[in-house]
């Protein structure tokens, strides 16, 4: 970091940029890229083994209520009008872990909270599921201002 030293440039304020959402200024702590290929790991490798229970128990609860062509039990899976349960609750799964590693890069007013303690429940109890996906989608664009653009081309 010698030219970081000679500019005296602070990386903490560097790596903080801002936007409002709904009238809320939010700032964002930019990744290094070693951080955002730690994010995607932890997207990818994702244990959906709890929401794949989760998702399931309902169906479990009637399936001997239940006489549809359109629910068919196959092993530890059911798919429902030709969706699989398991692959729903994977893709449910990585969404939710995506919006909990996003939320955790922004910065708490009172420096004193540690945002890595953060967890998807805490995010769906105080924001609706609408409003989680906005947010991300602005970080996204926070930090890698440009991506969306470059995306359509």
């Amino acid at each position: 970091m010698k030219l970081s030293g000679a500019l005296q440039i602070n990386h903490n304020t560097l790596r903080i940029r801002s936007f409002t959402l709904g009238g809320q200024d939010f700032r964002v702590r930019v990744p290094l890229a070693s951080e955002m290929e730690a994010i995607t790991k932890a997207v990818d490798e994702v244990d959906a083994t709890a929401k794949h229970a989760e998702m399931m128990q309902p169906l479990l609860d009637k399936k001997d209520e239940i006489e549809s062509d359109a629910i068919v039990f196959k092993d530890d899976n059911a798919i429902v009008d030709g969706n699989s349960i398991k692959e729903l609750a994977i893709l449910t799964a990585k969404t939710e872990e995506r919006i909990t590693q996003m939320v955790r890069l922004l910065v708490p007013a009172d420096n004193e909270f540690d945002m890595s303690k953060i967890q998807y429940e805490d995010i769906n109890s105080e924001f609706p599921f609408a409003v989680q996906l906005e947010l991300m989608k602005k970080i996204s664009e926070v930090i890698s201002p440009g991506y969306e653009e470059i995306r359509k081309n």
